[in-house]
């Protein structure tokens, strides 16, 4: 049985040195390929001897070589019309193929059966091109070996740029809601550079949107490109301001002082339900609601009881020190009523607003919302102190909107006009109805009574000037209450970052709600993300328009078209007392 086994081994020893003995002695192409180098020679043989199928190959290849040297000197020669030694190269090497630089060995030899591209073959299909692309008159066959210019497959173009070639344009996309029809036509105006596309586009330059969701902020890099750009009309910080509970919670630590904070806002507490300190805030509340109560009911309920999820997470920590001795200002106080106001956090539109008197009736309304109430749920509020004693307009309230813009380079502006909203129904404290006391166009365009008193229940600063004369309120709004205006923008945009990570090409558009008390003291209620544009009025089919076309040409004109004059090239939005050329749009400062 060993013998069998050791007749076996020998045998297949054998067997191998004589297919390594014959690979070595087919491979016929060792020195071409080597050359003078005999280290490289050796390693060869080493190669071969180990993997005798590699020498076939190898033959394959380094023949193809050989036919393509002598290929291109045969070339040479008929185009120069020179007589050039070819390399020495039988007719039997000739007629083997060429090695492909795509297929396998093996596919080549199946497929090229016959060189397609022969000597001869090769110089009738270069003579037979040149007849057709070189005039017969001077044609000179190449049997006369005389040099012959071949013309260039390509010639140059002669083209005007400017003329010939298609202009690019940069793509925007609006979104629908909020009056987006205004915002494409004001867009439409600059045709010339811009087109609209859709939604799934995926190249846009510019998005306008009533919300953030969705927005990459990570796309907002800096480029010397404009094509490259991309700008949004968010910043990704601004709920920072815009949302109820951000502002007070910047506000607050931007002063670090009640007393200088609710000299600005209103009296706020804040009831996030998403955090563990929501037991503490609602404690704080009700402490004060008591302390403070000018009414003196013994019979009410006396503090807030909710059975919530209490969470692990930390809130945002704001300085409430001193709030125990705050004593609220004597235009939020009367001697009929206790009102306060409870506030969804990020809704607007007075979407969720109550009046409410009573602990009774606050706990109920946040518990409805906290499980949902209709489509709603809402785990985080805002409890502000409501003016009690407001500055009335024939018997009626109002407040003022003013619009401020943020542009690229983190530059804020305040518009140069803004308008008045009035309620439709005569104020009183003892009616929750509310009509009464909400002013947002969002509500009152809903009430029976609107439109009946102004056209849209808006007037104009100067209109509202003069109403103020009439009923005998000696006041000069542009004089004494615009420069405060001016005062709470800047504190608002130095009280934190919008742009924590420096985002290029952002813009954003805000609305500014102020009202006047009694004493004339204006406060600030609360900064808009996305405010109305819809053009409700004849008035604000006036300012509206012209106020977006200004706000482009500091932010979307200078990022994109910087070197297009678009003030003289656009049409105006006429606005009265106010020059077509001059930008609307007044300078404050920089954010921080």
């Amino acid at each position: 049985m060993a013998s069998a086994t050791k007749e076996k081994l020998i045998k297949k020893k054998e067997k191998e040195e004589q297919l390594q003995s014959k690979s070595l002695g087919n491979f016929h192409n060792l020195e071409l390929l080597c050359k003078a180098d005999d280290r490289q020679k050796k390693t060869l043989e080493k190669i071969i001897k180990q993997k005798p199928d590699l020498a076939r190959s190898l033959n394959i290849y380094a023949d193809g070589v050989k036919y393509y040297i002598a290929r291109q000197q045969q070339r040479d020669k008929l185009l120069a019309g020179k007589d050039i030694p070819l390399m020495e190269v039988s007719e039997e090497e000739l007629s083997q193929p060429t090695l492909p630089l795509i297929t396998t060995n093996r596919q080549m030899i199946r497929q090229n059966k016959f060189d397609i591209l022969s000597p001869r073959l090769l110089s009738e299909s270069l003579e037979n091109k040149n007849k057709r692309y070189i005039n017969p008159n001077n044609y000179t066959p190449f049997a006369n070996r005389q040099k012959v210019t071949i013309p260039a497959l390509n010639p140059t173009l002669n083209y005007n740029r400017d003329r010939n070639l298609p202009k690019l344009k940069f793509n925007y996309y609006v979104g629908s809601g909020n009056n987006g029809e205004l915002v494409k036509r004001i867009l439409q105006k600059r045709d010339q550079y811009w087109t609209a596309v859709p939604q799934s586009f995926q190249y846009k330059h510019f998005i306008w949107q009533q919300s953030y969701f969705g927005m990459d902020f990570n796309r907002l890099t800096p480029s010397e490109s404009y094509y490259v750009r991309v700008m949004y009309n968010f910043f990704e910080f601004h709920k920072n301001i815009t949302s109820k509970t951000g502002l007070s919670q910047s506000l607050l630590q931007y002063y670090n002082n009640i007393e200088r904070t609710f000299d600005i806002i209103p009296l706020v507490f804040i009831f996030n339900f998403k955090t563990q300190d929501w037991v503490r805030d609602v404690q704080q509340f009700t402490e004060f609601y008591q302390a403070n109560n000018p009414l003196g009911q013994t019979n009410m309920k006396t503090s807030l009881e909710f059975d919530f999820y209490l969470s692990n997470l930390v809130g945002t920590k704001v300085n409430y020190n001193g709030i125990k001795t705050y004593k609220l200002q004597e235009t939020l106080m009367s001697n009929s009523q206790y009102l306060w106001l409870l506030k969804p956090a990020d809704w607007n539109r007075g979407e969720g607003v109550h009046v409410f008197s009573t602990l009774e009736e606050v706990e109920a309304l946040i518990k409805s919302y906290y499980y949902g109430k209709g489509n709603y749920e809402c785990k985080e509020f805002v409890i502000q102190k409501y003016i009690e004693r407001p500055l009335l307009l024939s018997g009626r309230k109002f407040d003022i909107r003013c619009w401020v813009l943020i542009s690229q380079d983190m530059q804020y502006f305040l518009f140069k006009e803004a308008y008045i909203r009035t309620s439709g129904t005569t104020f009183s404290l003892d009616n929750k109805d509310r009509y009464i006391h909400l002013t947002n166009n969002a509500v009152q365009k809903n009430a029976q009574n609107y439109g009946q008193f102004e056209d849209g229940n808006q007037l104009s600063l100067k209109r509202f000037q003069q109403l103020l004369d009439q009923q005998e309120t000696v006041y000069n709004f542009r004089k004494e209450g615009w420069p405060v205006i001016k005062e709470v923008v800047k504190i608002t945009m130095n009280s934190t970052r919008l742009n924590k990570r420096n985002r290029k090409y952002g813009m954003q558009l805000l609305g500014y709600d102020f009202m006047i008390d009694e004493n004339l003291k204006l406060w600030l209620i609360e900064v808009n993300a996305n405010p109305c544009l819809e053009e409700s009025s004849n008035l604000l089919k006036m300012l509206i328009p012209r106020m977006l076309d200004d706000a482009f040409l500091l932010t979307l004109d200078r990022v994109f078209t910087p070197e297009v004059i678009h003030g003289q090239l656009l049409p105006k939005y006429k606005v009265d007392e106010y020059e077509d050329q001059e930008n609307m749009w007044e300078p404050l400062g920089f954010c921080n």
